[in-house]
């Protein structure tokens, strides 16, 4: 699609640019309007940062109060359902208390971050992790929210934030962050404006990627469809006896995937020598595979006997399964890798003669689809694929010929699929781009709204 921008009136294009805009000296922001001011945050706006957490009482008048913490405040949202609890006195609520309208930035985490409460919040208080921002005469928190979004997509937050184990946005280094200031009526105007137009850009982008949820969904139909069923309309159907799939094609076979598959799990991770021949390998953990990719870049390294290197290596072709994590997630090797080895965290799948890797790939994808690893998976702390599991797994087998065709047709077919889904993304992406230019244009002085909306 062809990338244009929005007609905006330009003021560093106009003729007048040079009596509008301003040096503003300021590390992330080069010029504003000159009728415009530059300010720190604290002489316009009331900083509070939270209260420290309070897992129980500690004087007569504490109670238990719903709090929010960073994980509640997203970009332009704040999430106020099911808050966990603390204690707080009745002096706290007063100082830590929040309401409709407020503007919470993170302080932790993704410093800068931040959204308005739109709820009626009586009663909540917020954690340490966030500032709560209210609004001096002549100030808005909306205005504000913009600007600081556009500050953290320029990266600014990045420097501006204090780095110990985590980065910080402390309450100096917020009160004292620099930001322009355009007069009251025309921070009104530029709200007015930005909101408008980001919720037509937000409106296409939900069109957008619910296009990409029915690719998908597309996608997971062809693949079911071509491997339980064929691709024959008219076949003759029988019932499967598997679990997870009631009919299949008469002429096709049922069988466990041991008994057409040769399937190893990988070595337990080692991270010194033990014997005298033992050397430093490189490896692949549940990790590296994703749905129908295997990635090779970069892999971590552990120590393996020759011998281990036989046992537990890897090579093109060979079909790696998850079996912790999400249990038969899996993806073909496409690369090169004499000397890999797997971890413990993936079964090595190779075929018998008579069966390909690339069918039981597209088998499995299924089988994930309609939740049946969820009952397959042992679970004890954490989910398990084990070996003896995923050898009995029933699966449903073609002739040797009609899966090769079935291969190439979904290979093909889901190839389309797959470029249609990365063009949408593609738009998304630039919507998305498209939003945050605008939304800076407009915070910085670069378009005039006022003379837009004129």
């Amino acid at each position: 699609m062809g990338r244009t921008m929005p007609d905006t009136v330009c003021r560093k294009n106009s003729l007048y640019s040079c009596l509008v805009c301003k040096l503003a000296d300021n590390e992330w922001l080069e010029e504003i309007p000159a009728h415009w001011e530059v300010t720190a945050v604290k002489h316009q706006y009331a900083v509070q940062l939270g209260k420290m957490l309070q897992n129980h009482h500690k004087n007569a008048d504490d109670i238990e109060v719903p709090y929010l913490k960073a994980l509640h405040v997203q970009w332009f949202h704040v999430h106020t359902e099911d808050p966990p609890t603390m204690w707080a006195s009745q002096q706290e609520i007063i100082q830590f208390g929040i309401k409709k309208g407020d503007l919470l930035v993170c302080e932790g985490g993704e410093g800068g971050r931040c959204g308005i409460v739109e709820a009626d919040v009586d009663g909540y208080v917020i954690q340490n992790a966030l500032h709560r921002v209210r609004p001096h005469e002549g100030s808005r928190n909306d205005f504000l929210q913009f600007v600081l979004s556009t500050i953290s997509a320029m990266g600014w937050f990045n420097a501006l934030n204090e780095r110990a184990t985590i980065a910080h946005l402390t309450s100096e280094r917020f009160g004292n962050l620099q930001i322009p200031l355009p007069p009251p009526l025309e921070q009104r105007a530029i709200v007015a404006y930005l909101v408008q137009e980001t919720k037509k850009i937000d409106a296409l982008v939900l069109k957008k990627e619910r296009l990409i949820e029915l690719l998908q969904e597309k996608r997971t139909t062809l693949i079911s469809q071509a491997v339980t069923k064929g691709l024959d309309p008219d076949v003759v159907m029988t019932s499967s006896s598997i679990e997870w799939l009631r009919e299949i094609p008469a002429h096709w076979e049922v069988t466990a995937v041991k008994h057409q598959y040769a399937v190893q799990l990988g070595k337990m991770l080692q991270n010194h020598h033990k014997n005298a021949d033992d050397i430093e390998v490189p490896y692949l953990k549940a990790l590296h595979v994703q749905w129908f990719h295997v990635h090779t870049e970069d892999p971590p390294t552990m120590w393996a006997s020759q011998q281990e290197i036989i046992q537990f290596g890897i090579k093109k072709g060979d079909l790696l399964v998850c079996e912790g994590g999400e249990g038969g997630r899996c993806g073909i090797v496409e690369a090169d890798v004499d000397g890999y080895v797997i971890q413990n965290a993936l079964h090595r799948v190779r075929p018998h003669e008579g069966s390909h890797n690339d069918f039981l790939q597209f088998v499995l994808s299924t089988i994930s689809a309609m939740g049946w690893f969820n009952a397959l998976n042992e679970r004890a702390t954490i989910a398990h694929l084990t070996s003896e599991r995923f050898g009995n797994l029933r699966i449903p087998l073609p002739p040797p010929l009609e899966q090769r065709v079935i291969v190439a047709y979904l290979v093909r077919e889901t190839k389309k699929i797959d470029a249609l889904i990365a063009k949408v993304q593609e738009a998304i992406s630039y919507l998305k781009e498209l939003r945050t230019a605008l939304i800076s244009s407009a915070v910085t002085g670069k378009i005039d709204v006022q003379e837009i909306a004129g």
